[in-house]
């Protein structure tokens, strides 16, 4: 597992408003075609896609370890267990609008 988190971290995102705007457009198209489940977990969220879309949500959460750094993000296989911290939890409910 990688761990991201670090009390000192931000909760904020380092992309532009364009290059936000285009990432929620990539986790959109893939949860409408892909996603099985979207659950609540202790500290954030779990995401499992069809198994053919899992290098897909690979892409897609590297792109997020690099421009939020307070979420930790643990993938195996065609899922992604994705928790922070704190009031950065209740910020990645809304991003993925589950908490």
């Amino acid at each position: 597992m990688t761990k991201n988190n670090d009390d000192r971290i931000p909760i904020a995102c380092s992309l532009s408003a364009t290059d936000q705007a285009e990432r929620e457009v990539a986790w959109r198209g893939l949860l409408r075609t892909s996603l099985l489940a979207r659950e609540r977990i202790p500290g954030g969220l779990r995401l499992t896609v069809r198994a053919d879309a899992g290098p897909q949500l690979m892409a897609l959460v590297d792109l997020e370890r690099s421009c939020c750094p307070w979420i930790t993000f643990a993938v195996d296989g065609a899922s992604v267990a994705m928790t922070a911290e704190g009031d950065a939890e209740e910020a990645l409910g809304q991003m993925f609008r589950v908490i």
